[in-house]
């Protein structure tokens, strides 16, 4: 099918149904919705079936009404391109020019395939139609026929009499009379069915009226002279009126000529009749007509020096519109781009200054904290000095301790020093007793009650013996323990030295954190309250970049819009230069057809 056709159904069905299911239509077998179909395009017929079927799918409507309703109202659709093929007085003028308009139509669009179309009355109100196409689409024929008689406000009658796939016939039956036939019965009788021309039958009919006025007036005996008379009567009127017919032979010459298109004999008859009248008609007509063809020829010769002046100016608007389309295209393309971008960079940003925000409420947070923890961090300093000073001031009771422990070690050795005294005047004492017992046993009598006491302090001697050697041996036992003691508080002291030391080392350090974490949560702070500041500064110059972008897509919008608008008009442009092309081709056929015309 040819897209100017194609056309002009695409556009009525966006005006019947919308352009959404017919942009979705043309999407789903491949077409872009702007697409802009030419007038010598050829659509393969397959798609043009499947964007229909979808647009009656997607309305919920039968895809012969949608036919139907297409080819209704493309009768309007076509007078607008068309207005000349619909100059008619009536219905069936036009239905009988449509013939003409397709072999029209065929030249113009060369490899256009329209139906063949023919309508024949056969009555004064009654006419054949007939109709044959490969594609079929009688419900689309329907359609055009009915919005033909709208167009002409008409009523006719439409009886189908025959159908196949590629072939209907109708029975039109108009309200008005269509077609005429007038008969002339007297110059058929005079005919006998057999002659046509003029002579013959003028000597018939001069036969059959001398016959009828001479055979009364001679009578019945004259028969054969009436006769012969008649006879002669109706020769003498073949030969007068092959006499007076013979202008009509050149006449007849002449529009054989204006047949065959040549006007250049001239000449005049004089008959002092009827023949010299009509002589005068024809040249008259002859003259006008070559005039015309003289100023057709003419404006043909202005038209195609018109035409080439406006093909050279086509061709530069052509160049220009495709190099305006490439520049508009980037720029477009550029401003889609620089939103695109633009817009990311939004996203992006956006995401960082509330990751940003994130981190100062984090990090307020966290303000919060080291605050806290540098209060902790004093007060640990505090407490480690106060622990520093108490295991100092701890360190110097060790010390006494170990002093006192020292000092118990000694005092435990003047003890056994002590005892050690106390076990020899043990050893002495008993020694004694014995010495006593033997001065007792020499005594005698006298001695016993002396030997007693010796024996008493013998046995004492014996218990102070015994209890200082365990004395003795305790004290050995609690000076060692003592010593033992000592040394190991001695060592615990050095300990504790080496650790208060390590304390005080600590201590000291602390205090240098401290001091380098009040520094640093110092900084920390400024930095957390700039950052706030540079949050909000980012924040506004966000609000800035997020105008800029709604200001980019805008202009990408405006680009694609002007690229849009630049691409319909260089298709427009393409289609005026085809349309000159077409209107070139034209103007040469139709100098080549007034060539024909010889003046």
């Amino acid at each position: 099918m040819k897209g100017t056709v194609i056309a002009t159904w695409m556009k009525t069905c966006r005006k019947l149904y919308g352009d959404d299911s017919v942009n979705k239509a043309m999407e789903h077998v491949g077409w872009r919705a702007s697409k802009i179909f030419l007038p010598a395009e050829n659509v393969e017929d397959t798609k043009v079936k499947e964007v229909i079927a979808d647009i009656a799918k997607s309305n919920n409507i039968d895809v012969k009404h949608l036919w139907r309703e297409i080819g209704l109202d493309n009768i309007n659709a076509f007078y607008k391109d068309f207005p000349a093929f619909f100059q008619h007085e009536n219905l069936y003028s036009f239905l009988k020019s449509m013939f003409d308009v397709h072999v029209v139509m065929t030249k113009r669009l060369p490899g256009a395939k329209p139906p063949l179309l023919s309508i024949k009355p056969i009555s004064q109100r009654e006419a054949i139609f007939e109709y044959k196409s490969e594609r079929g689409m009688f419900d689309y024929l329907k359609g055009m026929i009915e919005g033909s008689a709208k167009f002409f406000n008409e009523k006719v009658k439409v009886d189908e009499l025959e159908k196949s796939n590629n072939y209907v016939k109708f029975k039109f039956t108009f309200e008005k009379d269509i077609y005429f036939k007038k008969v002339y019965k007297f110059n058929k009788i005079l005919s006998l069915g057999v002659m046509k021309s003029l002579e013959s039958k003028t000597a018939v009919f001069t036969l059959i009226v001398s016959l009828i006025t001479s055979i009364p007036v001679l009578g019945l005996d004259n028969v054969f002279k009436a006769i012969i008379i008649s006879i002669i009567s109706s020769i003498a009127a073949y030969i007068a009126v092959s006499l007076l017919m013979r202008p009509a032979l050149i006449i007849e010459q002449d529009i054989k000529n204006v047949i065959s298109n040549n006007y250049i004999e001239e000449g005049d008859i004089e008959t002092n009749d009827l023949f010299e009248d009509i002589y005068k008609l024809l040249k008259e007509n002859k003259k006008d007509i070559s005039a015309d063809f003289v100023g057709f020829k003419g404006v043909t010769d202005e038209m195609n020096t018109f035409m080439n002046n406006i093909s050279v100016i086509s061709d530069s608007m052509n160049q220009a519109s495709n190099e305006i389309s490439d520049v508009v295209e980037q720029v477009a393309s550029s401003s889609v781009d620089q939103a695109t971008n633009t817009e990311k960079a939004v996203s992006i940003l956006n995401d960082n200054i509330q990751g940003l925000k994130n981190i100062v409420t984090s990090e307020n947070s966290n303000k919060s904290e080291l605050e806290k923890a540098l209060n902790k961090i004093n007060n640990s300093y505090e407490n480690i000095d106060g622990t520093s000073k108490n295991i100092m001031s701890t360190l110097e009771k060790f010390q006494e301790v170990k002093d006192k422990g020292f000092e118990l070690e000694g005092r435990a050795k003047d003890i056994t020093n002590i005892v050690s005294i106390v076990s020899d005047i043990s050893e002495q004492t008993n020694l004694l007793a014995l010495n006593a017992s033997i001065e007792a046993a020499r005594a005698g009598e006298l001695g016993k009650g002396f030997a007693v006491v010796a024996e008493e302090v013998g046995d004492l001697a014996e218990q102070s013996k015994n209890a200082v050697e365990e004395i003795n041996s305790n004290l050995v036992s609690f000076s060692e323990e003592i010593k033992t003691l000592a040394e190991k508080i001695g060592s615990q002291y050095n300990v504790l030295q080496v650790e208060t030391k390590n304390l005080q080392n600590v201590r000291d350090i602390s205090y240098e954190a401290t001091t380098s974490v009040q520094t640093v949560s110092s900084s920390m702070i400024e930095t957390i309250d700039r950052l706030n500041k540079e949050t909000d500064s980012i924040a506004t110059i966000y609000d800035t970049i997020e105008s800029l972008a709604a200001i980019a897509e805008e202009n990408s919008a405006s680009s694609q819009e002007v690229s849009a608008n630049v691409a319909n008009y260089t298709n427009e442009i393409k289609k005026l230069i085809y349309n000159i092309q077409q209107f070139r081709t034209i103007t040469e056929h139709f100098k080549v057809e007034l060539s024909k015309y010889k003046i």
